[in-house]
């Protein structure tokens, strides 16, 4: 695949300035400046051409562009997220949710509980069968399945919300403590008021007994919704492709699927033989945060994202709530092929190393809403590294 393609596939491009290495001859100028400076990228899509170009020398991303990095020899994971400093602190840490705004889980509410129903489905089957999950988000994300054979064993699938609370709290204090919340959870540290603000546990626990039961709700044949469905190209949101991609497992199997209208866009969602939902599916490209922004404009009714964009966009007023968990982990720090570490010890280690000789070291992060900015800045303080923005 070439760099153009992966870029295509993947997310649109960093910006920032000119990331090459310069030398200072100036001890004192050494000292002073920061360890490392922190990259705003708007997405994936040019971390592997920014790598090769060693405008950057390492980032931090959300599978599969890890192990894209990797089978193209542009770069080397060296920690995957759930082993950043500080220890034990990102284990089984909640990445990807789904988020629903309030005017849909009023006026649809049906609609969003059986559209949810098949996703929880879809998660099941994926941790029953992983091959669901590698041959959907190939197909899908137009990658290789030797990237997905790498990439997928390091994602955990789940649904359930309440398995996100505690670290989305935690989430919460690291940006009050970086002063990033400024509306309705500036300050907040009492745990009932956060997840009232951003949970809604009642759509998921609908459909957990829908399940249990094996019943199915009323529907109104006069009044069949769209729900417009927003997601990014990840394998992060695999349940979406693989239900999806496979409606006949779900139809013969659980009596509730998706009929293909136009192939990754339009889909009718069917439950008992009774229409439920037209579906829209968008892909954006500009990450999660767009996705809370489209919802806020009241162009998108369920967004796949990450914690932080709810987070922050929820905070600043958005109407909408966390109805469930996506997956957890699946993220990974790499390094330049060129660059002689093998692990975050190392990387460390070379940071201080480029640093005494006055040179700063580049790394590039998706977003500055998503958790793997998050990480890579508590992750560098832990290491008592210095950087800059």
């Amino acid at each position: 695949m070439s760099l153009a393609v992966i870029g295509i596939v993947m997310l649109c491009g960093c910006v920032g300035n000119n990331t090459n290495n310069s030398s200072s001859s100036s001890s004192n100028a050494a000292a002073s400046m920061p360890m490392v400076k922190l990259v705003n990228c708007k997405g994936q899509g040019s971390m592997p051409q920014l790598l090769s170009t060693k405008e950057l020398d390492a980032v931090i991303a959300w599978e599969p562009m890890p192990e894209i990095l990797k089978t193209k020899n542009i770069g080397k994971p060296i920690i995957y997220s759930q082993n950043l400093p500080p220890k034990g602190m990102w284990k089984d840490h909640p990445c990807c949710v789904i988020v629903a705004s309030d005017n849909a889980l009023k006026n649809n509410k049906v609609a969003v509980d059986e559209f949810l129903k098949l996703v929880v489905l879809s998660t099941n089957e994926i941790n029953n069968n992983k091959s669901l999950a590698i041959d959907a988000s190939a197909y899908w994300l137009g990658v290789d399945k030797s990237v997905e054979k790498l990439s997928v064993p390091h994602i955990e699938y789940f649904t359930n919300p309440e398995k996100d609370v505690p670290g989305t709290i935690e989430f919460v204090k690291v940006m009050n403590s970086q002063k990033s919340l400024t509306g309705k959870l500036k300050g907040v540290n009492d745990k009932d008021t956060i997840v009232n603000t951003l949970f809604d546990l009642k759509p998921y626990n609908t459909v957990m007994d829908e399940i249990k039961n094996n019943n199915s709700p009323n529907v109104n044949d006069n009044n069949i919704p769209t729900l417009r469905v927003a997601y990014l190209p990840t394998d992060h949101h695999a349940a979406l492709f693989v239900a999806a991609k496979y409606p006949e497992l779900f139809k013969n199997k659980y009596n509730i699927y998706l009929k293909e209208i136009t192939p990754k866009k339009q889909y009718e969602l069917y439950e008992n033989g009774k229409k439920i939902a037209n579906i829209k599916l968008i892909q954006v490209s500009e990450g999660g945060a767009k996705i809370m922004t489209l919802m806020a404009q009241n162009q998108v009714d369920i967004g796949f994202n990450g914690v932080p964009p709810a987070v922050f966009a929820i905070d600043k007023g958005t109407n909408a709530k966390i109805i469930s968990a996506l997956h957890g982990e699946g993220s990974a720090v790499v390094v330049r092929s060129d660059i002689p570490v093998n692990n975050w010890k190392e990387f460390v280690n070379w940071i201080k190393e480029q640093h005494k000789e006055g040179k700063q070291v580049k790394i590039g992060h998706p977003l500055p809403v998503s958790i793997q900015y998050v990480m890579i800045k508590k992750a560098l303080e832990a290491e008592n590294i210095t950087y800059t923005e």
